[in-house]
């Protein structure tokens, strides 16, 4: 039974990695395009922070200083907002939808964009009880969190589906 259970474990890998299988959060990118530096954004902001996590979880070389990295990653622009979508009795908000915005632009050693402006947008639904002040506050920290790691992804996706070869030159 085991030498079975052996044989169908082996037979599934050996399937998902004949496919292209590639865990979501995985950020390949191709060799020559790394130091990356993240601009536009100050050390401290979530956004920034999500994207540095995942890049260097992923063995992403980042730059600390502009001119030193082959690729500048500038956020041009991050918005949020918080819409009321569900009333209850006497006018109460029972719902409300998140909303993150973020464009942003890939540029290359000289400064000139590559990619984009490219603009992406996250959104989710968050039940509301007005009656709890305080869990509603704390559940809208963590849902913001999560739509900005959300938003990190996105864009590390964006950067891995570039064609870096074909803007590569020998001498870069």
């Amino acid at each position: 039974m085991a030498t079975l259970n052996n044989i169908i474990g082996l037979s599934l890998a050996l399937v998902l990695s004949a496919c292209g299988f590639h865990l979501r959060g995985n950020v390949n990118l191709p060799d020559g395009v790394e130091p990356i530096y993240i601009g536009g954004l100050s050390a401290n902001n979530q956004l920034s922070i999500a994207l540095r996590n995942l890049l260097t979880a992923n063995n992403v070389d980042l730059s600390t200083e502009a001119d030193q990295a082959k690729y500048q990653l500038i956020i041009l622009d991050q918005s949020t907002d918080r819409r009321t979508i569900g009333l209850g009795e006497s006018a109460r908000a029972t719902e409300y939808q998140l909303i993150e915005t973020v464009s942003f632009e890939l540029r290359n050693k000289q400064g000139i964009p590559v990619i984009g402006p490219v603009k992406i947008t996250e959104r989710k639904i968050m039940p509301n009880d007005p009656n709890q002040i305080v869990s509603s506050s704390a559940e809208e920290k963590i849902l913001r969190r999560e739509i900005l790691q959300s938003l990190a992804a996105k864009i590390a996706r964006q950067l891995q589906k570039f064609d870096y070869p074909s803007i590569l030159a020998p001498n870069s």
